[in-house]
């Protein structure tokens, strides 16, 4: 199975990337899936998402399939042939 993962905003930016396909022979947690990208890209992308008690951040949203992973079952939510957007918090004023 292949996930494709799009990543947007400041993330997109810093990694210097706009998309991650991530192969696996078995459904992925969101969780999963952010170390398999973080691992792709040489950069660990939880910490612009996730806060250390694997809360996600204020802002940050998720989209497994078009639904926000708030809605559904947060981090543990399984990604199995969906596409991911990510959209890490954004700032201004």
């Amino acid at each position: 199975m292949n996930v494709e993962a799009k990543l947007f905003a400041t993330l997109k930016l810093k990694l210097g990337v706009g998309r991650v396909t991530v192969e696996s022979d078995n459904p992925l947690t969101v969780r999963e899936l952010l170390g398999r990208i973080s691992e792709q890209v040489g950069h660990d992308i939880a910490p612009h998402l996730v806060d250390g008690d694997e809360t996600i951040l204020p802002g940050t949203m998720i989209l497994v399939g078009g639904k926000n992973i708030h809605h559904l079952d947060g981090l543990d939510t399984i990604v199995e042939d969906a596409d991911v957007a990510i959209f890490p918090p954004s700032g201004g004023g």
